[in-house]
């Protein structure tokens, strides 16, 4: 993919999907220069905030946030920096989906996820179009697989939903659910840590293989 060939230039300030691509890149930005202006004042802290995100990323919401927490993290730190980590990568795929599905770029990497994305479109197209943005809201709230913040993003544009409307929809979605696990998660970990810390740290790490095997198994 080369996100700075002609046409995706002349889109990016033109068009609403070229907007959300920026947000996307704004938000990369902040979280990285806040992430450097913490490392000057407290690495430790830094770098916990740093290995949240990327669990995020690469593992899931919930290990994320139970990472936070056993390390003793504070609540707004967790959720709000959760929240962020999440955000960045449904403005981003989202507005590559949309750039991909206009022709103007094309990611090899994620053609398959698009697809599987596509297929749960027609799955659940019918209670999209029935309850419309109230559907969506309720597709991203709760934390099945292969729903969520991304594929929910990617699904409200098939059905015809307008950009803004979906990222605030998504946005909204994820606020409410992550704040919801966090203090859910936040009680059984602060439960789990009267007994010992390193029994929090073994059900992590036991959480965290888990997914990796679950999401390699559905890979191959």
């Amino acid at each position: 993919m080369n996100l700075f060939n002609k046409e995706l230039q002349k889109r990016l300030f033109s068009t609403q999907e070229g907007l959300i691509l920026i947000l996307s890149f704004s938000l990369i930005f902040f979280t990285t220069f806040s992430l450097v202006f913490f490392y000057f004042y407290d690495a430790v802290f830094a770098s916990k905030i740093t290995t949240m995100i990327f669990t995020n990323i690469f593992i899931g919401r919930v290990p994320a946030i139970s990472f936070g927490y056993a390390s003793n993290l504070s609540h707004i730190v967790v959720i709000v920096f959760n929240i962020i980590a999440e955000m960045i990568l449904v403005t981003l795929i989202y507005s590559i989906f949309v750039f991909s599905f206009k022709g103007v770029v094309r990611v090899k990497g994620l053609e398959d996820f698009f697809n599987k994305v596509k297929e749960k479109k027609e799955k659940h197209k019918n209670i999209f179009l029935k309850y419309g943005r109230l559907g969506l809201f309720i597709f991203v709230f709760i934390p099945f697989w292969m729903t969520g913040p991304i594929v929910g993003s990617i699904i409200g544009f098939l059905i015809g939903m307008k950009h803004f409307t979906i990222i605030f929809i998504v946005f909204l979605a994820t606020i409410i659910s992550m704040t919801l696990w966090g203090l859910f998660l936040q009680e059984i970990v602060g439960f789990l840590g009267e007994f010992d810390i390193r029994f929090i740290w073994i059900l992590i790490l036991i959480a965290v293989v888990s997914v990796i095997i679950f999401k390699l198994k559905r890979r191959k």
